[in-house]
């Protein structure tokens, strides 16, 4: 429990952690931070994928070496908060009741450590959503378009709300534990890339390695439509456990909460506003995940003799 503080039914517990909207300098200096803390790896990546592909000499190298450190980037954030956001919904899912897993009340259970783990890793994730939308923004629509501009701005709205007001703990694990799909779209960028820009025999040798034979591997199109393929149905598979399974239950769990009337004692501008922007996500979510499915029916590319 939290030592010698007196907490009122609901109630904030501010740390140095703590994301608090009230002091517009104090909140500026820890996002900018935040940011270039993710920009340092970012350029460390930056400067290892110009060593590793040595010099670049047509446009379609050129697109490729600047574009893969965001995609370095997105694998390296997703796995790191993903397993955070594991921690972090144990901890709730510990928690005696309710109440706790949703804000910080008089009686909590919740333990200012574990409390100060959350801050931290919010931090950490509205740091790099905000960071990354820049990029995207600076290089639109090569990084993402409006779905992915819509996706990061829900999300650090999501995150300014729930840290400052210091709610929705559970929540904020389900939503971490969603980019565990986001390593497996960045591979099949990788494998796209090998195969229509750069035209790699590299992808010959994965496919072969991953058990395709004759024909599939007559060419590097064909290895990397096979490849592609795979990688989309692990992409799916992986999408539909985290972030339509794991996110719709957390939602469904959320409403529970609000009607059950345990998020009274929130701020209706907070809940009602989380509510909102946790929808659009989840609409986000079926949207792509409808795109998978269709494409996934079609079944896995036939090789052509002539490519």
């Amino acid at each position: 429990m939290f030592q010698n503080s007196k907490l009122p039914a609901y109630a904030h517990v501010y740390t140095r952690f703590s994301m608090n909207l009230n002091q517009p300098l104090d909140f500026a200096a820890k996002l900018a931070t935040c940011v270039v803390l993710w920009e340092i790896p970012r350029a460390l990546s930056s400067a290892m994928v110009r060593k590793t592909y040595g010099a670049t000499t047509r446009e379609e190298e050129k697109r490729f070496v600047a574009a893969a450190p965001a995609y370095v980037m997105s694998t390296l954030h997703a796995l790191v908060v993903a397993t955070a956001g594991l921690k972090i919904g144990y901890i709730t899912v510990m928690l005696p009741n309710a109440n706790d897993r949703y804000y910080l009340h008089a009686k909590t259970a919740f333990k200012l450590a574990d409390l100060k783990f959350i801050e931290r890793w919010n931090w950490a994730f509205c740091g790099y959503m905000f960071g990354d939308l820049l990029h995207v923004l600076k290089e639109y629509p090569r990084l993402g378009k409006m779905d992915m501009v819509v996706h990061h701005a829900c999300f650090i709205a999501c995150s300014l709300l729930a840290g400052h007001s210091q709610t929705m703990m559970l929540p904020f694990s389900w939503l971490l534990l969603g980019e565990y799909s986001t390593p497996i779209l960045c591979a099949r960028w990788l494998i796209q890339q090998l195969t229509y820009e750069l035209k790699s025999d590299v992808v010959v040798r994965w496919a072969r390695a991953c058990g395709y034979t004759g024909d599939a591997v007559s060419s590097v199109t064909n290895a990397g439509k096979q490849l592609e393929f795979g990688c989309s149905v692990g992409f799916m598979i992986v999408f539909f456990l985290v972030r339509i399974v794991a996110y719709t239950g957390g939602f469904a769990s959320m409403l529970a909460a609000w009607r059950g009337g345990v998020l009274d004692p929130i701020p209706k501008s907070v809940t009602n506003t989380l509510f909102v922007l946790v929808a659009c996500g989840a609409g986000l979510n079926y949207y792509w995940f409808s795109i998978m499915v269709r494409k996934a029916l079609r079944g896995p590319p036939k090789p052509k003799k002539d490519e």
